[in-house]
């Protein structure tokens, strides 16, 4: 859910930008120095979620009018793993459509970057955002044909293919549907 999601990422992100594996722009207001803070602050947020739900005696919260129940300490773990991995092999996508010479750890943040800069922007599915992103991130590396079309294709995948499967397999199922209750037309007659 949101929760798993969410936990993974700062995690995930956290790590990446406190061990600065990605390179800002110089004109870039947060600076590498900022990122790397703001990384320490998002893994020791990871880390109290994990403590919390490993050590607190309140396991219910109440939160805005919803209820927040902590799982176990294994649960959670878990969740930041489950999230954790979703983000990783979003990247690892990119990174295989991109040229062999670009640093995974790049790849990996620039695109939990642009999460945030698609958060921020309140644009579904972050498009547009998440070419912005990596154009401005690894312009000096890529050319923008190569970039645009690894992007294009990463949506193509990740996206697109699985909904084509769904339908495709939403389909299969109507049909057997129909099919069953044609059989069983008969069947109530007989009654």
């Amino acid at each position: 859910g949101l929760l798993t999601n969410w936990m993974g990422y700062l995690l995930l992100a956290g790590t990446v930008f406190a061990l600065g594996l990605v390179k800002l722009p110089a004109s870039w207001a947060v600076g590498a120095g900022g990122l790397r803070l703001i990384g320490v602050l998002m893994v020791a947020v990871a880390l109290a979620y994990l403590f919390a739900c490993a050590f607190a005696k309140r396991r219910t919260w109440d939160l805005r009018g919803h209820e927040v129940t902590l799982p176990s300490l294994r649960l959670a773990l878990c969740q930041v793993a489950l999230g954790a991995s979703n983000w990783a092999l979003m990247a690892a996508l990119i990174h295989l459509l991109l040229p062999p010479e670009l640093f995974y750890p790049s790849v990996l943040g620039v695109l939990l970057i642009s999460c945030v800069a698609g958060v921020v922007a309140h644009i579904p599915a972050g498009l547009g955002v998440l070419e912005a992103v990596f154009l401005a991130l690894l312009h000096g590396q890529l050319g923008q044909a190569t970039l645009v079309a690894a992007l294009l294709g990463y949506r193509t995948l990740y996206y697109l293919i699985p909904l084509l499967l769904a339908v495709v397999t939403y389909l299969i199922l109507e049909k057997r549907a129909k099919a069953l209750r044609q059989q069983a037309g008969p069947a109530l007659d007989k009654r």
